[in-house]
C-alpha cells in the first residue's frame, strides 16, 4: 500500500493557523476561511431545512428563502422577541 500524495495543505492546528493569519502570513486567511465555511454551513443548514420540511427545497440565496415550499421558510428564521430585532 502506498498512501496518496498530499494534495490539500495540512493545517498546523486551529490556534496556530489563526495566529499566522493575524500576522498576515498564509495570505491573511485560514484554510477554512469564511468564504468557504459560510457556503458549507449554508448547505448543511439547508439539508436540515429539507429534512424538517419533508422534501426537496429550492433555495434563493439572495432573498434567503425557500421558493418551492413556503412552509419550509418557517425553519429558516424565527421572529425575534420585542426589543431584540436586528
Amino acid at each position: 500500500y502506498e498512501p496518496p500524495s498530499v494534495t490539500i495543505p495540512r493545517s498546523p492546528g486551529h490556534h496556530e493557523e489563526w495566529i499566522l493569519a493575524c500576522k498576515g502570513q498564509n495570505d491573511g486567511a485560514t484554510l477554512s476561511n469564511f468564504d468557504y465555511a459560510s457556503r458549507l454551513t449554508e448547505m448543511v443548514l439547508l439539508g436540515n431545512v429539507a429534512l424538517r420540511a419533508g422534501g426537496t427545497v429550492e433555495w434563493d440565496a439572495e432573498a434567503m428563502r425557500v421558493t418551492n415550499n413556503t412552509a419550509a421558510n418557517a425553519f429558516v428564521s424565527r421572529p425575534y422577541r420585542s426589543g431584540w430585532t436586528l
